[in-house]
């Protein structure tokens, strides 16, 4: 009679014993697997990393994305710190950019394109707000403290999203600045293909056959000038492109002269 009513009693029980082991065993594979891949490594936080993967996968299917000079990405995330420079060319270009790395980058962005209530987005990618109206020593420091950290800078030295399409801008003198100072790893890269609309909606949301070319990597000691090292980069992105450079006067702040 005892053995009838345990049996009974654990047959009416199984239903939630394998709801209760099949509940842990999601949560032992959550900690255990998914959230270590999502921190990439230990290298992002795990919310950093779910947007990463996601825009990744975005990019892949929407953009077509092409990625060349993959082997110039693998020796520069050897050497640590690395500052990875493009040309500006839409709002996607920086998903296009971290759909091909191995680690996190952090950008720079400049303050009038942070859209206001985006506020724990732009926390979140731990984005560098950068003033355009004239310099900015605290993002300078801020830059020099992530690449001093090991960690991966994306900057656009151009300053602003290029008009006409398919020229190189000059470039600014910042991006020197940070090279020679923190004897990073330079990683340039060309950027083209992508739509050619100025919302960033259009740009992130719209179909194209978007292509990156990763540049050999190069580093600068303190021999050479900020300004010597802006105007080799802004040569090395040109001759990789092969579009015509444009001198002429282009506002940096959106609006102010489009």
């Amino acid at each position: 009679m005892h053995v009838m009513l345990i049996g009974s009693t654990f047959s009416a029980a199984l239903p939630w014993i394998v709801v209760i082991v099949a509940w842990l065993a999601f949560i032992a594979a959550w900690w255990l697997i998914v959230v270590p891949w999502l921190r990439c490594k230990g290298t992002c936080k795990a919310g950093l990393g779910a947007c990463w993967r996601l825009s990744a996968a975005w990019i892949g299917w929407r953009q077509s994305l092409v990625v060349q000079g993959r082997q110039h990405i693998a020796t520069a995330m050897a050497e640590g710190s690395v500052i990875v420079i493009a040309n500006h060319t839409g709002a996607v270009d920086p998903l296009l950019v971290q759909a091909a790395m191995p680690r996190p980058v952090r950008w720079m962005m400049a303050r009038d394109m942070m859209s206001r209530g985006f506020d724990d987005v732009w926390s979140m990618l731990q984005v560098i707000p950068v003033e355009r109206s004239g310099s900015d020593p605290r993002s300078m420091r801020a830059a020099l403290r992530v690449l001093k950290n090991g960690e991966v800078l994306g900057v656009f030295p151009e300053g602003r999203i290029t008009r006409p399409p398919e020229t190189i801008r000059p470039f600014l003198d910042g991006v020197g600045l940070l090279a020679v100072r923190s004897s990073a790893c330079v990683l340039p890269c060309w950027i083209s293909g992508t739509p050619d609309v100025d919302g960033m909606a259009g740009s992130i949301l719209g179909r194209s056959r978007s292509q990156i070319m990763f540049l050999e990597p190069v580093t600068y000691d303190r021999s050479w000038t900020p300004s010597d090292v802006t105007a080799d980069l802004r040569r090395r992105i040109t001759q990789a492109s092969g579009w015509p450079v444009n001198t002429a006067s282009m506002p940096l702040m959106l609006g102010a002269a489009d």
